[in-house]
């Protein structure tokens, strides 16, 4: 297959960078024929263009997702870096970042980049003639894209500026000063309730991939989660876990080469290989060198590496875990590498056709266990909780009181999820963080570790942003 970009840029802001990139935005989305540079005021002019701009919205996410890891699982008592990965991502595990850390920066600027060009196309699509089914959709799609954004940026940030509309002049990115996170979960709030009252079921032929009621809803029960609304993450989540299959599909079908887009998923960011740009690379960064699926020896990719801790943290006879990790020794080191992600062959670059998981069926289930077990509804939390067990060829949970539930239900989020990027806003939103990286810590005797304490909850707003708008403030602690 050959797919063909077109890129169009118009004016650099500092707080959004207004960059519309044009990209067929899924394995087999619409080709599109370059047209050179085209102003953004012109650009917007009937249900075609309007297309191609939302296939380059779910594109710029790609580059987001392809380092969501660096944010969400690496600072974890998951996984670590080695020697050799050190050097560009050893802040992001010590816990030694700061404000002027480029990966603190691109992770601002590339959310931003994005939720800039859902506003774009949610103010250009207004006047355009279309079928009306059509226009909700598109807007419905945008509107979750941009809550996705938000609410990745409140786990990272907290308070960050809330910009809904078209930036068109640079001193209205000046202009904003910092929204409370309260106001931001509301508008993700309202933004996936109306995507998912415009939103399909589902999709077929080339269409598949792109975001569904089903997804919308899912994230909203997150969303209430993190916002610890258990009575409403529990009635969204009812139904949304409803919808998985049942049994859950078996997990060698999951994970692996050739299973995208496979029955567990709801959303996940796709990935293409073959030369177009439009791969991923953390299919080669999270194992030492591959020949083939085999691993042979170490480089400089061995950036987000499992460690001994989340080895040991699968029960015994748990199906998952070989699925899950694989080791490999080199001297006195010991590397336990997600196979989650394994490629058959080594992809050079970016070059990997993995798909990246946002939202599957795993996730939401134990999710709504979770809400369930805090609701008091201990019996009905396991109930769901056995189902992802059952998965594994584990024992099933039962009479169990509220706490020991809640116990289990976090250790099978980490053992059913890891290396998918949750485990470390898990810690957080749990409030248990810092105890567990103290002892991991101490367990492992990690050196060069920087302090642990409530300022790791938040990374810091980028320097190089407050510099160019004084109303932003600094998180505490930095």
């Amino acid at each position: 297959m050959t797919t063909m970009k077109k890129q169009y840029f118009i004016k650099y802001i500092t707080l959004i960078f207004l960059i519309i990139g044009n990209y067929s935005c899924k394995k087999d989305f619409v080709d599109l024929t370059p047209q050179g540079l085209i102003p953004v005021y012109n650009y917007y002019v009937d249900e075609p263009s309007i297309k191609s701009a939302l296939n380059g919205i779910y594109n710029s996410l790609r580059i987001i997702y392809n380092n969501n890891w660096t944010y969400s699982e690496l600072p974890s008592d998951n996984t670590i870096t080695f020697p050799e990965g050190e050097g560009t991502h050893g802040e992001m595990d010590k816990f030694t970042w700061t404000a002027t850390s480029p990966r603190i920066q691109e992770a601002w600027s590339r959310h931003y980049r994005t939720i800039s060009l859902c506003n774009i196309l949610l103010d250009r699509i207004q006047p355009i003639s279309m079928p009306q089914a059509n226009k909700d959709r598109y807007t419905a799609e945008a509107k979750f894209i941009r809550a996705l954004m938000y609410f990745n940026l409140v786990r990272m940030f907290g308070d960050v500026p809330l910009v809904l509309d078209v930036i068109e002049k640079e001193e209205q990115a000046y202009s904003y000063n910092r929204e409370t996170a309260p106001n931001v979960y509301t508008q993700i709030e309202k933004d996936l309730t109306e995507a998912a009252s415009n939103l399909p079921v589902s999709y077929t032929g080339a269409d598949v991939g792109r975001v569904t009621k089903t997804a919308a809803n899912g994230l909203l029960g997150k969303v209430y989660m993190f916002e610890k609304k258990f009575t409403n993450a529990e009635s969204i989540l009812a139904g949304v876990a409803a919808l998985a299959p049942n049994p859950l599909i078996s997990y060698d079908r999951v994970f692996g080469s050739g299973n995208d887009n496979n029955p567990e998923f709801i959303f996940s960011i796709q990935y293409i290989s073959g030369g177009f740009g439009e791969g991923n690379s953390f299919s080669r960064e999270f194992v030492p060198i591959v020949s083939g699926t085999t691993i042979i020896g170490v480089s400089g990719n061995s950036s987000n590496v499992g460690g001994a801790d989340i080895n040991s943290a699968f029960e015994p006879g748990d199906t998952r875990k070989p699925l899950s990790i694989g080791i490999f020794t080199n001297v006195a080191l010991v590397y336990y590498y997600t196979r989650k992600f394994l490629y058959p062959t080594v992809p050079a670059g970016n070059e990997g056709e993995n798909d990246w998981p946002v939202l599957r069926f795993g996730d939401i289930i134990l999710l709504y266990a979770e809400a369930l077990n805090e609701n008091g509804k201990t019996n009905d939390a396991l109930t769901q909780l056995n189902r992802v067990r059952s998965r594994g060829g584990l024992p099933l949970k039962a009479g169990l009181p509220q706490q020991d539930a809640r116990t289990a239900i976090y250790n099978e989020r980490r053992v059913e999820l890891c290396f998918e990027g949750e485990r470390w806003f898990d810690l957080v939103r749990w409030n248990i963080f810092i105890p567990t990286m103290q002892a991991f810590k101490i367990k492992y005797n990690v050196t060069g570790m920087g302090n642990i304490d409530a300022r790791l909850a938040l990374f810091p707003i980028p320097s190089r942003e407050r510099s160019l708008n004084p109303n932003l403030t600094q998180n505490n602690g930095y």
